[in-house]
């Protein structure tokens, strides 16, 4: 992968379905909007793009394939085309939504990144290595946060929030998924993330406060590496911005009331 050069921030956020990641990727975006008036932008996968677009159709059983062999009834996409079509989406996304953010400046708040994809699309027939290798040319994430929610949980909040279940959404495949994530975590923390996870089994006042509180730890780090790095005085008004981040609190009850979306 690619490390992020430009001058806006690229923050992932991660989880099992209804671990509200979603919710917390918003709360982030408004406490940069917000409270120090730094432009940030929300996004999310799968995208509205042409590719994501076909594969919301999927997730949410609306499309299928032709059958085929002698079986009548319709079949879904293989794990394999569904990573295919993940990474190409992820492609576009970074092309057209992300990449030129991120050279405006704008700090880049993703909802999902390619660590869904290597544990979404593993938990049956993609290889693990592979899924990396088709996105080893997209950009490094800066920070990205996983919330960690009891599979269980997850199910029972999507009960009471949803019309209807994704593909993945079953108790037995949201355990198996969130074994791949921790695994996933596990191997890129050692290749040199920068992922931290945090018990998203909580009101989502406390999540916010933990996600503001992990983004000001990175922060502090971006800020001390820059310092040593002597950068260019045309930087210091960055610095400056992030510096102000550090200072500041995280969003009141009431704000964080008016956005959830789990």
């Amino acid at each position: 992968m690619k490390a992020n050069f430009f001058q806006g921030k690229f923050i992932v956020f991660e989880g099992l379905d209804g671990s509200g990641q979603t919710t917390q990727a918003h709360l982030l975006t408004k406490w940069f909007m917000e409270k120090r008036n730094q432009f940030a932008y929300y996004t999310k996968e799968p995208t509205d793009g042409p590719v994501g677009a076909l594969l919301k159709l999927v997730l949410s059983k609306r499309l299928f394939c032709a059958a085929s062999n002698g079986n009548a009834a319709p079949r879904r996409l293989d794990e394999t085309s569904m990573a295919l079509f993940f990474a190409a989406d992820r492609a576009d996304h970074l092309h057209n939504e992300v990449i030129p953010k991120l050279k405006e400046g704008v700090h880049v708040i993703a909802d999902r990144y390619y660590l869904s994809s290597l544990a979404y699309q593993s938990v049956d027939t993609a290889d693990y290595q592979w899924i990396k290798e088709i996105n080893r040319n997209i950009i490094r994430p800066d920070l990205t946060i996983f919330l960690d929610v009891p599979p269980g949980i997850c199910v029972k909040r999507m009960k009471t929030q949803r019309w209807h279940v994704e593909l993945y959404e079953d108790l037995d495949n949201l355990e198996r998924v969130r074994k791949n994530f921790l695994l996933a975590i596990e191997k890129s923390k050692t290749e040199g993330e920068q992922i931290e996870i945090i018990d998203g089994h909580q009101p989502p006042k406390d999540v916010h406060k933990a996600v503001v509180q992990a983004v000001k730890n990175f922060l502090r780090l971006v800020i001390a590496a820059e310092k040593n790095q002597h950068q260019k005085t045309d930087q210091q008004p960055t610095q400056q911005q992030l510096a102000l981040l550090m200072e500041t609190e995280p969003l009141s009850e009431p704000e964080i009331a008016a956005i959830q979306l789990g």
